[in-house]
Parts: structure tokens; sequence; C-alpha cells
């Protein structure tokens, strides 16, 4: 039974293959190599590129278990949905309690996400008007870009699309100018590990807060045209254009400047490129990070609040936040609250910068990462217990049925979060706890389930514009 506030208004099909495909690239780009190469590469030195590689490979395998699953159920709330009826099998308690936790990390994970991507927007754009603070332009980019995402979602797929395409060009181009420019450069410094392996492995966990965002495409599931098809084909090619991306643009950086000044520069890229093109350069790429910092913004509270409408709608969270607007169908209240959570965060720059974005991306990543982990078990659970079920989408290399790359992505996702720092850990590991709590203190007795087939009578009579 859908309660009156779902039924105020209905979400609008409006994100065809190309739309889906641009906010998985646009929520990953901006996330990644604008935001965190100064504090990764101070980590992993001229090794920086294998970070990527590492980082990448992992959500690449985690990335298949989240398609297969959207082939099954492309509902709103990604994983909350998958883990629902996943672990549900095993018990009707547990499936709401890990679909919470699921709603909770991604929310906590995406709204860090957001303010952290804002202050790298604000970085960038302060290397181009200097009189400009970082601090005074974050909190306006949040606030623009929450009211671009009330305006609808086709509008908004719109935008992202265009800047997308001119983020992906410009980071290509600039990858290989800055690689042709000293072709072996990374393996020229006299310590190439200089923090050794264990410094790499810490810039791969804060390098995974670029591939985090592999769900901000598939929350979108009830808002997608053909969903079963395009959302796990959207979700993995964006994934696997992003993360040869990272990895030419890791090895480019580092190839044309020294790691200790990227490492200390709130514009890294910009340095590295002005040290190949002079002037023009430094420009370019700080446009270019302009718009890729801002489509990740918009992949970070269109999953996130997503994510709180798909649990509102079922009285888990507060039901106010599964209204939707019936000119723009889109959740309102859900993106006006993740919006100003968003906002908050970028205020943490009154700590200072450079920590503000650490503190914020580690704690975004561990939620992520171990959300990511919960749904590699998901898969194995739903192998297991659900084999009437015929995806669309079937996860390679099993044994016995077993996705046995899966297994292994949910050890190497676990083992990512041992290289995070205790503070945003002792946050994390808060906050499932808090979320536990609210479980059975709210949401436990409230909860109206919806099935799998009230999910796809829902999802069916979404219209398409």
């Amino acid at each position: 039974m859908q309660s009156s506030a779902v039924t105020s208004g209905k979400l609008k099909r409006g994100l065809g293959f190309v739309d889906l495909w641009s906010i998985g690239v646009g929520a990953l780009i901006g996330g990644g190599i604008f935001t965190v190469i100064g504090p990764a590469v101070a980590q992993a030195g001229p090794a920086l590129f294998i970070a990527f590689v590492i980082a990448g490979i992992v959500a690449i395998l985690s990335s298949l278990s989240y398609a297969e699953l959207a082939s099954i159920w492309p509902y709103q709330g990604a994983s909350y949905a998958y883990s629902k009826f996943a672990f549900s099998t095993i018990s009707p308690n547990l499936g709401k309690l890990v679909a919470l936790w699921c709603a909770g990390l991604y929310f906590l994970s995406f709204a860090f996400a957001a303010g952290a991507v804002n202050l790298g927007f604000a970085g960038y754009f302060n290397f181009i008007f200097p009189g400009l603070s970082p601090v005074i332009v974050a909190p306006i980019v949040s606030v623009i870009i929450t009211g671009l995402l009330l305006v609808g979602i086709k509008a908004t797929g719109k935008v992202n699309t265009f800047f997308s395409i001119i983020q992906v060009v410009a980071l290509f181009a600039i990858a290989l100018i800055a690689i042709f420019s000293n072709p072996m450069g990374p393996f020229e410094h006299a310590d190439f590990l200089p923090n050794g392996w264990t410094g790499v492995f810490a810039a791969t966990a804060l390098i995974a807060f670029g591939q985090m965002q592999v769900e901000a495409v598939l929350t979108l599931g009830e808002e997608a045209k053909n969903p079963r098809r395009n959302l796990p084909l959207a979700q993995v090619s964006a994934l696997v254009t992003v993360v040869i991306l990272y990895v030419i643009t890791g090895y480019g950086v580092v190839a044309s400047s020294s790691p200790v000044d990227l490492s200390e520069s709130s514009a890294p890229l910009s340095l590295a490129v002005d040290n190949v093109l002079p002037g023009i350069g430094a420009i370019l790429i700080a446009i270019a990070a302009l718009t890729a910092t801002g489509t990740s913004t918009i992949g970070c509270l269109l999953g996130s609040s997503r994510m709180l409408y798909a649990g509102a709608r079922e009285k888990a969270f507060p039901e106010i936040f599964a209204k939707v607007g019936a000119k723009s169908g889109v959740p309102t209240n859900a993106i006006i609250f993740t919006g100003i959570i968003a906002l908050a965060t970028t205020l943490t720059s009154i700590i200072g910068y450079a920590t503000a974005i650490g503190l914020l991306v580690s704690a975004a990543v561990f939620a992520n990462w171990l959300m990511m982990a919960i749904i590699n078990i998901a898969l194995v659970v739903v192998r297991v217990t659900r084999k009437d079920l015929k995806p669309t989408f079937r996860y390679p290399v099993n044994i016995k049925n077993i996705p046995v790359l899966a297994v292994f992505a949910t050890f190497a996702c676990l083992w990512i979060l041992t290289y995070i720092e205790p503070l945003p850990l002792l946050i994390g590991f808060s906050w499932i706890v808090i979320l536990t709590i609210w479980y059975f203190a709210y949401a436990k007795n409230r909860w109206e389930f919806l099935d799998e087939k009230e999910m796809e009578i829902i999802a069916k009579s979404n219209e398409e514009y």
C-alpha cells in the first residue's frame, strides 16, 4: 500500500543511455581526479598511477555485482532495493536492516562527497580568480546545483551530458600531452615508492573516492528508459571509461610535475598542465575541472536524494522525503534536505582546506566501500537462495553458480578500508551504530515493505518523457 506522500506525483523516465552514462562519468571524474589527486600523490609519489590501477580493478569487479542486481531490480535506491530483496531470503528483518545500512551509508558517503567535491570546485575556481576564497565559493556552488536538480531530471541530464563530454575530451587531451612531454617521467624519479607499498595502498584508499560513485546511475532506476538494459550498460561503461582516464592522467601528471609540488597544490592538475603548456594550459584544465567537479556534485546529490526517497516511501525514513513534485517529477524534499547536508559539509573548510577534503573524502570512502562489500555479498546470497531469477546481465566467471570474482572483490573492498585514518573510521562505525538504533527505535514498526510485484507496478507507472 502506497502512502499519500508517494502519490503526490510520479517520477518521470527522462534518461536514456547517453544521459545515464554521462551521469556516471560526471560523478566519477570530478570526485577522483580533481579532488583527491593532491593527497594521493603525497602518499604514492611517482607510483600514483599504480594506485589508480588497483582502485579501478576493485571498483570494476564490484560494479559487475551492482550490474547484475540492477538488471533484476531496476528500482530507485539501487543498493537499498538490492540488499532488501537479497537478504530478506535469509530473514525479513535482516533484509530491512541491511537495506537501511546501505541507504544510510550511501547518504553519508555522497553527502560528504558532495561537500568535498564542492571544495575541489572552489579550489580550481580560486586558481582562475585568486580573489575569491574557496570558503565562499563552495557553499554558493552547492546551492546552485541543488537548485538545478529541483528543476527536473531531463534538464539535469542534458546539462550533465554536455559538461561530461567536455571533461572527457579535455582529460584525454591533457593526459596525452603530459605523457608525450616526458614518456618515462614517473620512472625517472630516484625514489619511485617514497612511502613503500604502504603509501601506494594508502593512496588507493583515497583514490577509491573516485570510483565510489559507481552507484550514482543505478539509484535512478525508475527515471531511466529501458532500465534493465541501460542501467547495467551505462554503469559499467562509465566506470571503464573513467578508470582508463584516471590511469593515464595519474601517469601524465607525475611525468610533467614534481610529486612534492603536486601534493602541495590546491589545483594539482592545473599545475601539471601549466608545466607543459604555460599560461593557457592551466586555464583550460581549470575550466575542465569546474565542469567535472560540478557534474560530480550533481551525481552525488542525485544519488543520495534518490536513496533517501526510496527509504521514505516505505516509511523507513520520515515520509515527507517521499514527496514527488507534480510538475518536476523529482523528490523535492529529499533533494532539498540532501542539498542542505552537502552545504553544511562544505563549511568544514574552516578547519583548513586540505584537512577538510581529507576528512570528507576518507569518511565517504569508508561508507561507500563497506557498502560495495555488502552488495558483493548480496549477489552471492541471491545466487544461492534465488535460483529462479533470470538476470539480463550476469556476472562472469562462476564456479557452481558462485561469482568468484565478486567474493574476491568483497575482501578487496574491506582491505582498502584498513588504510583509512582512525577519525573517518570512527565516524563511519558510529554512523552504522546510529542507523541500527534508528532501525529498532523508528523504522522497524513503521516499515511498509514493498515487495517485488509492488515495486514493478510502481516502476511501470512512471511516465516517460
